[in-house]
């Protein structure tokens, strides 16, 4: 067993790349509690259940904190829990969490994605608004969106529930909202450059854990 362990699900990252730290599923309502009684030091959140399934617990993190366990989180539940608790000693770490921090996003439904089941690695079947967001933005630094067009398909996708925002969800977005002499190429230019920013702060939480 490791000293780090990770609580892991619908963010994409390189598992076999970080043997110094333990992989679980996503966090729940007393993950962190029985990552403490197994005996982990170091205990990172970055997905996280919802819903149907009682989230992870704000006082469970603290009740780590005040054991002097380190608990860190970044891209999705992780980032939000962890500025939810910063004041109190959880670190975080990344674009995402410092978004949330200064309150730049506030919307739990920002990093929120529907997924496969364990079986499936619980791989993602919808996009994560964030990393609509970051696309959007960089097709608009190469010139391929106005700052008006961003802005117009990133509010119809806003408005959209979290599950809906699918690939095909996002073309028909862009298509709605630029002329049809560009929509294709703009699409396809979007699924071409696809950010993936929970899986980026992902990697900067495990790289950080990583470190002796």
């Amino acid at each position: 067993m490791n000293e780090s362990c990770v609580f892991v699900g619908p963010t994409r990252v390189k598992k076999d790349v970080y043997p110094s730290i333990d992989f679980f599923p996503p966090a729940a309502l007393g993950s962190v509690y029985r990552a403490m009684e197994r005996g982990y030091r170091r205990i990172a959140i970055v997905d996280g259940f919802f819903g149907n399934t009682p989230s992870v617990w704000h006082k469970e993190i603290l009740f780590a904190i005040s054991k002097g366990f380190e608990v860190s989180g970044a891209a999705s539940t992780g980032a939000l829990r962890a500025s939810e608790l910063a004041p109190y000693g959880m670190r975080g770490i990344g674009n995402i969490y410092r978004l949330y921090r200064r309150a730049s996003i506030a919307d739990d439904d920002e990093v929120c994605v529907t997924h496969a089941i364990a079986e499936m690695d619980f791989m993602p079947l919808s996009e994560p608004m964030i990393s609509i967001r970051y696309t959007l933005r960089d097709l608009r630094h190469r010139g391929a969106v106005s700052r008006d067009e961003e802005a117009k398909i990133a509010a119809e996708l806003k408005a959209a529930h979290f599950s809906e925002r699918t690939l095909e969800r996002i073309r028909a977005a862009i298509a709605r909202h630029l002329p049809d002499d560009r929509a294709a190429a703009v699409a396809d230019g979007f699924m071409a450059a696809r950010r993936d920013a929970k899986g980026d702060d992902a990697r900067r939480l495990l790289d950080w854990l990583s470190r002796p």
